[in-house]
């Protein structure tokens, strides 16, 4: 199999996709990075005793609980009993996935630890860092991003939010080679997905990133067959709803004025319990 190593910010959305990935598709990453340092927000990097003051001002109580409800969920040791959730940490031990914990990715460091477990693909998915040289250039089968929306459309920050505070009825995935461009390389592979009424943030996050698996293990199915994947350029000039970064408070507060909301209490218990989020 394709050796492969996966990296992102540890919250319950990318500790679920990463659950899904090794224990539902069957795909083993050779690592897993894990972004340290706290969160990136507007080209600083904050511990989260640090971003909690600036978030509370910038985005108010609702965002800022959910954003951190959904981190530390994620960053937790411990694992959710029987066949629930399994923590990073199990993960690895359970599966032998080695842990590189870093806060550049693409420091001479961290590629070289790439380069040391066999990385013939990097793939991100809820990632904070901007992935550079030289880790663009080093995997034989390059960087990929599972991106969720249908690019060009959507590209930033929050695509999701976007898409909830926009109407839009079609969400998607989207597998798309990385470059130095955010949300900007060639389109490999795209699906789409119908959000319903009850959906939420938390809820539409989790179907649209775990949906791209399948994207990617057909993708990496025809790099092992020796063939060439198809791709095409994005032009992000025809993108009707352009780049976005963080939300505005406006935006925030059309969002909930809309009826849409960040969370339920059941969303929660269903990834915790590792429940299959595409699953009728």
């Amino acid at each position: 199999m394709l050796r492969f190593a996966y990296g992102c910010i540890p919250s319950v959305m990318s500790l679920y996709f990463a659950n899904t990935l090794v224990r539902r598709a069957g795909l083993t990453p050779a690592c897993i990075l894990l972004s340290a340092g706290g969160l990136r927000f507007q080209k600083k990097r904050y511990t989260p005793a640090q971003v909690l003051p600036v978030f509370l001002k910038q985005f108010g109580p609702r965002f800022t609980g959910y954003n951190v409800l959904a981190g530390l969920s994620g960053s937790l040791p411990f694992s959710i009993p029987a066949s629930g959730l399994m923590s990073f940490q199990a993960l690895s031990q359970a599966y032998g996935i080695p842990l590189v914990i870093s806060d550049d990715f693409s420091g001479a460091a961290t590629v070289s630890e790439l380069e040391r477990h066999g990385a013939e693909l990097f793939l991100t998915s809820m990632c904070d860092q901007i992935i550079r040289e030289p880790l663009l250039g080093l995997p034989r089968h390059g960087c990929l991003n599972i991106h969720p929306s249908l690019l060009p459309e959507f590209r930033g920050v929050d695509s999701v939010f976007q898409a909830m505070l926009n109407g839009v009825s079609e969400i998607g995935t989207t597998l798309h080679r990385t470059t130095a461009r955010i949300d900007a390389g060639d389109v490999l592979a795209q699906s789409a997905l119908t959000r319903t009424a009850t959906d939420s943030h938390l809820a539409l996050t989790a179907k649209a990133t775990v949906a791209g698996i399948a994207l990617l293990k057909r993708h990496m199915e025809t790099l092992e067959r020796g063939e060439t994947p198809d791709a095409r350029p994005i032009d992000v000039s025809r993108a009707r709803y352009p780049y976005r970064s963080w939300p505005a408070r406006e935006e925030l507060r059309r969002f909930h004025a809309q009826g849409n909301t960040f969370w339920r209490a059941s969303d929660f218990r269903r990834i915790l319990a590792f429940e299959d989020v595409l699953a009728a």
